[in-house]
């Protein structure tokens, strides 16, 4: 049912600077920079590993820390959502969310409070 990790979230407060340091400094690739609500996301790539960049825009800045989530792939999102509510684990949506592109998201916690999400890209 799970694929691999799909993405770290990372929170920044200057999306410009964040972007520069992991391309230009680490060798990241951009691979979209969009913005599906409130808060702007930019998604780069080194080998394998995906990290979102996610725009801090509000005084709470680091509620869930630095590192914001841990994004686990899965290939039907649904089914993975029942998973887990069969498992009575805490979530944090009530349903996925469908984004640009027909993709889609689910956000829970793990058992120490981490939070943690389910991505069907």
């Amino acid at each position: 049912m799970f694929q691999g990790i799909a993405h770290i979230g990372i929170k920044a407060i200057d999306m410009d600077r964040a972007a520069a340091f992991y391309s230009e400094v680490l060798g990241f690739e951009l691979i979209e920079r969009i913005k599906p609500g409130d808060v702007e996301l930019i998604f780069l790539k080194c080998g394998e590993t995906v990290i979102e960049l996610i725009e801090v825009n509000d005084q709470r800045k680091f509620g869930d820390g630095v590192v914001n989530h841990l994004a686990l792939g899965v290939k039907d999102i649904f089914p993975a959502v029942a998973w887990l509510k069969d498992h009575h684990v805490e979530c944090i949506d009530e349903e996925p969310r469908e984004m640009e592109g027909g993709r889609y998201n689910f956000f829970f916690r793990g058992p120490s409070g981490e939070k943690l999400e389910l991505f069907q890209g």
